[in-house]
C-alpha cells in the first residue's frame, strides 16, 4: 500500500497542471499539398435550450478571403449529412441557412453571413489581416450537440488553396459555477463526484478498520487486501476527477491529463476487483490456498488480455478519438470491448463458483447472496451503456453512465465489505482459516483420501480444502501461499509424542475435533485413527516397529 500512495502522489504531481484547452485555442493550415483541405472540423459542444454563447475570436491573412465558420445542430439532415461524407465542400455549406445564423462569414461584406461578424483590418510586416470578433447565442426548443466548422469553398484565381486559420472559441452555458463552463452532457458530474469522494472516504476508513480486526484475528487473506487496494485506487480516482472537474469549471479548460490519469486508476481499481471476485469464485482463500497451473495460465491471460484492451482504448482515445463522430468514450470500439470483457468475466466467475460449490455445498450461506449480487454488479454497467447508446437522448448520455458506474462501484465495494465483515454473527464470513494456519500438502493421493473421507468428490487441484472436520486436501498448483505467514502446526494429547521419524520423512498429521491423530499422510497408506492409544507410539514409518523399551 505505501508504494502504491507513493505512485499516486507523483502521478498527481507530474498530472495535475498540465492543461489542454476546452476554449478551442489553436491554428488550422490546410495549405501544404498533403494536408490540403476546403472544409475542417474545429470542435462541439453541447448548449442548453436558451442559454448558450459562442465568443469568437478569428484572425487570417486578407488574401485567404473569404473563409467561414459554419455552425451544424445535431439532425440527420445537418451534421450527420456532411461529416465523413462525400459530399463537396458546397454541398457541406447548402445545408446550412444564413438566415438562421448558421454561417458566419468572415470578412466585411454586406450579406447576412457578414453583417455580424464584426471584422476589423489590420496589417502586421506588411500582411493584411481579418480579425473578426463576435458573439453568438443558441436559442433551440431542446439541448442539442452543435458542431463548428471552418470552409472556403472556392478559390478565387491568382489566390493561394486551402484554410489558414488563427482561432480562439469560448462556448458556455447559462448558471453558477456547476454549469457556466460545462458542456449541457457534463452537467452535475463535478458534484456527483464530490458526493461519491466524501462516501468512499468513509468506506475506505471502515475497510481499514475491518482489515485491523481481520489482521488481529490473522484472517487478513490476500484476497482482502486486492479489495482494499480496489477501494483505495476508486477514491483516489475520485479525487483526481474531482480536481480535474473543479479547475475546469473555474477556468473553463478542460485537464485533460488529469482526468485520463483518473481513470486509469479507475480502471486499475475495477480490474482489481473483477480480479478478486474471479479468486474468490474459484475459492481462493475460502477453500483453497493456491490455484492450479492451468488455472493461474488462465488468470493471467486474462488479466494481460484486459490490460492491452485498456491500454488500446486510452490510445485510441488519444490518437484515433473523433470527437466529429464519437461523444464520449463508449461511443467507440474500445468501450464496446470493455463491454465485451466485462461479460466474459461475469462467464468465468459464474464457472467457478458452480464449481466450487459442488464440491463444497456447506459454503452455500456466502456463495449464493456473492453470486447473486455481483451478477448484478457485473450485468449494471454493460445493460446501462447498451440504454443508453439506443435510447437515451445524445446529451444526457456522458452524465448518465458517469453516475451509474460510481453508483456500481459503490455498491459493489459496499456489499463486499457488508459480507465480510467480521462480525460473530456474520453467517456469510467467507474467512474462516487463519493465516498462520494455512499448510498446503502435496500429494494427489493424501488429497482423495481426505476429500473422499468427508464424502466428496475427490479434487486433486485443491491445495487446500475446508471440510466440516476442518481437513485439508493437497493439490499440485504453483504456491501462492507465500503471500501469508504459513505454519504447519496440529494439536497433541497431552498422552502422546510424535516420534522423530514423522518430521524427518516429510510426514505431517491432521487433527480431527477430538485432538486425536486422524490421517498420516505421505508416500504410505494412513495409520488408522482408532488405533489404541498404548500402542500410538509403536508405529514408525520405514522401520521395524520398537519393542516399549525402545
Amino acid at each position: 500500500m505505501k508504494n502504491v500512495n507513493i505512485l499516486c502522489v507523483l502521478v498527481l504531481f507530474t498530472k495535475l497542471y498540465v492543461i489542454d484547452a476546452k476554449r478551442v485555442e489553436g491554428t488550422i493550415d490546410t495549405t501544404s499539398p498533403e494536408s490540403f483541405a476546403n472544409w475542417v472540423f474545429i470542435t462541439r459542444f453541447c448548449f442548453l435550450s436558451t442559454y448558450g454563447t459562442l465568443e469568437y475570436k478569428f484572425v487570417y491573412p486578407v488574401e485567404y478571403a473569404t473563409e467561414d465558420v459554419l455552425l451544424y445542430f445535431d439532425e440527420a439532415t445537418q451534421w450527420a449529412a456532411v461529416y465523413k461524407t462525400s459530399l463537396n465542400c458546397s454541398a457541406k455549406v447548402a445545408v446550412l441557412r444564413p438566415e438562421n445564423n448558421q454561417i458566419i462569414s468572415l470578412d466585411q461584406g454586406s450579406g447576412i453571413a457578414s453583417q455580424y461578424s464584426n471584422c476589423k483590418l489590420f496589417t502586421k510586416d506588411g500582411t493584411s489581416f481579418y480579425n473578426c470578433t463576435g458573439t453568438r447565442t443558441f436559442r433551440s426548443a431542446r439541448e442539442r450537440w452543435w458542431f463548428i466548422a471552418l470552409a472556403r469553398c472556392q478559390d478565387k484565381q491568382g489566390q493561394p488553396r486551402g484554410l489558414k486559420l488563427d482561432y480562439s472559441i469560448h462556448m458556455t452555458n447559462g448558471g453558477g459555477l456547476l454549469t457556466y463552463e460545462y458542456s449541457a452532457d457534463e452537467f452535475y458530474i463535478l458534484p456527483v463526484d464530490i458526493t461519491f469522494l466524501l462516501v468512499y472516504l468513509a468506506l475506505l476508513a471502515l475497510s481499514i478498520a475491518c482489515a485491523s480486526l481481520l489482521q488481529k484475528r490473522q484472517l487478513f487473506h490476500t484476497t482482502y487486501k486486492m479489495y482494499l487496494v480496489s477501494v483505495s485506487l476508486w477514491t483516489f480516482h475520485l479525487f483526481l476527477l474531482c480536481i480535474g472537474y473543479g479547475i475546469y469549471g473555474d477556468t473553463g479548460y478542460q485537464q485533460t491529463k488529469t482526468i485520463l490519469t483518473a481513470r486509469i486508476f479507475g480502471s486499475a481499481s475495477v480490474l482489481v476487483f473483477l480480479l478478486m471476485l474471479i479468486l474468490m469464485a474459484k475459492g481462493y482463500t475460502i477453500t483453497r490456498g493456491r490455484l492450479s497451473s492451468q488455472g493461474t495460465i488462465k488468470l493471467t491471460v486474462f488479466t494481460c488480455i484486459y490490460i492491452v484492451v485498456y491500454s488500446v482504448m486510452f490510445i485510441w482515445e488519444a490518437e484515433l478519438f473523433d470527437p466529429g463522430k464519437v461523444l464520449y468514450v463508449y461511443d467507440s470500439p474500445p468501450g464496446y470491448g470493455l463491454i465485451a470483457m466485462r461479460i466474459v468475466g461475469w462467464i468465468w466467475f459464474l464457472y467457478a463458483i458452480f464449481f466450487t460449490l459442488k464440491h463444497f455445498p456447506n459454503r452455500g450461506m456466502f456463495y449464493y447472496p456473492f453470486f447473486g449480487f455481483f451478477t448484478v454488479w457485473f450485468w449494471a454497467g454493460p445493460i446501462v451503456i447498451l440504454v443508453s447508446q439506443h435510447s437515451m437522448a445524445l446529451w444526457t448520455r456522458e452524465k448518465t453512465v458517469n453516475g451509474v458506474e460510481l453508483l456500481v462501484a459503490l455498491v459493489g465495494h459496499a456489499f463486499f465489505l457488508i459480507l465480510t465483515r467480521p462480525n460473530a454473527a456474520n453467517k456469510n464470513f467467507p474467512y474462516h482459516i487463519r493465516t498462520t494456519q494455512i499448510g498446503a500438502m502435496q500429494g494427489t493421493a493424501a488429497s482423495m483420501d481426505c476429500t473422499q473421507q468427508n464424502g466428496m468428490e475427490p479434487n486433486d487441484n485443491l491445495p487446500y480444502s475446508v471440510t466440516s472436520n476442518n481437513m485439508y486436501t493437497g493439490g499440485t498448483g504453483p504456491d501462492l501461499t507465500g503471500l501469508f505467514t504459513t505454519s504447519n502446526t496440529y494439536t497433541e494429547r497431552p498422552d502422546y509424542k510424535q516420534p522423530p521419524s514423522f518430521i524427518n520423512n516429510g510426514f505431517q498429521l491432521n487433527e480431527n475435533p477430538e485432538g486425536r491423530p486422524a490421517v498420516l499422510q505421505g508416500r504410505l497408506p494412513p495409520i488408522i485413527a482408532s488405533a489404541p492409544p498404548q500402542y500410538e507410539t509403536l508405529f514408525q514409518v520405514g522401520r521395524p516397529p520398537l519393542n516399549k523399551e525402545g
